[in-house]
């Protein structure tokens, strides 16, 4: 039998680890059985720390130095595959961030737990287990980063967290999993597409979001532009719409040289839309803004910190936002 490494790098969150007094090794807490259970089925598993933090807690920049430490991991030929374990709250953040700088066929997995290890029904051992499988599984390679939760297999492009209690948090609207994981079968029924790759070695913190409601003014995104942000990532309704009395400060922050790029605050879904009225696709178009198809504001400014990162020149940052 082909044995089969895999390294769990944990980051903290509600999926509970204890480290041996003695050994100082790292191990899930009550997870000897399902550790004995992966080895023999031929996967081995080494714990390696990386931080502990709650996801509220988690920054993007910690993200990229996670990036940088899994690049060093997925090097390593005797390694086939390395899963992250991290809170819930901004998981699909740091597995956006992993997906567009990490450049690997090496399958790497983002998992958590919905609930803590001190209360009933506790889903970060089953959740932990189905990862180290996904990232030995063969069928994952080539795929990019992956988030597995409740036997759900999701690209890291198109998972959201949809529900704060259940145990099955995460889904991806629009899209669905690319796959499931029955016992110790692994079944991908679909491969993520639009998939990108944005080689940096810093990003740009200064990226801020607004999500406007129904008759919301634009003081928040004058206060952007009056504190001279790097770029602004706006959720606009539908497919692509702003109240007019918006628009103003929209233009002041493109002819600032601010990258302003929309989202869909549904989360999902191209931006565009045949309609002629003031503040619709057509006028966000001819102001210049970037459009961040298909992704929550959240991933979007991920997207823009990356991207702002990487160009030498604003302009640049188009080539990122097709």
């Amino acid at each position: 039998m082909v044995v089969k490494k895999v390294i769990v790098v944990t980051t903290g969150g509600s999926i509970a680890f204890k480290r041996n007094t003695t050994t100082g090794a790292l191990a899930p807490v009550d997870g000897e059985d399902i550790i004995a259970q992966l080895t023999n089925s031929g996967i081995t598993v080494e714990f390696n720390e990386f931080s502990s933090l709650p996801g509220s807690h988690f920054t993007p920049v910690q993200g990229l130095e996670l990036a940088r430490q899994i690049d060093t991991l997925l090097y390593n030929d005797t390694v086939s595959g390395v899963v992250v374990t991290h809170g819930t709250d901004t998981l699909e953040e740091t597995a956006y961030l992993l997906d567009l700088t990490i450049h690997h066929e090496k399958p790497v997995v983002v998992t958590g737990s919905a609930r803590p290890a001190t209360m009933p029904g506790y889903d970060g051992l089953h959740n932990l287990a189905s990862a180290i499988r996904v990232a030995a599984a063969a069928e994952t390679r080539a795929v990019g980063v992956l988030v597995v939760f409740a036997g759900q297999i999701f690209a890291a492009g198109d998972v959201q967290k949809t529900y704060a209690h259940s145990v099955e948090a995460f889904a991806a609207p629009g899209a669905g999993p690319l796959g499931w994981i029955v016992a110790d079968r692994i079944w991908m029924r679909h491969q993520p597409a639009q998939r990108m790759y944005i080689p940096c070695t810093h990003l740009e913190e200064r990226v801020d979001l607004i999500t406007p409601g129904q008759g919301s003014d634009d003081r928040l995104l004058r206060h952007a532009i009056a504190d001279r942000v790097a770029g602004i990532v706006i959720e606009a309704f539908g497919s692509g719409r702003m109240p007019p009395w918006w628009l103003p400060a929209i233009q002041e922050a493109t002819a600032q040289r601010i990258m302003v790029a929309i989202a869909p605050c549904t989360g999902s879904g191209a931006l565009h839309d045949e309609y002629g009225y003031v503040g619709a696709y057509h006028d966000l178009e001819r102001l210049g803004v970037l459009f961040a198809h298909y992704l929550n504001g959240r991933k979007a400014r991920i997207k823009l910190m990356l991207a702002l990162g990487a160009a030498r020149r604003p302009e640049d940052v188009r080539v990122w936002f097709p």
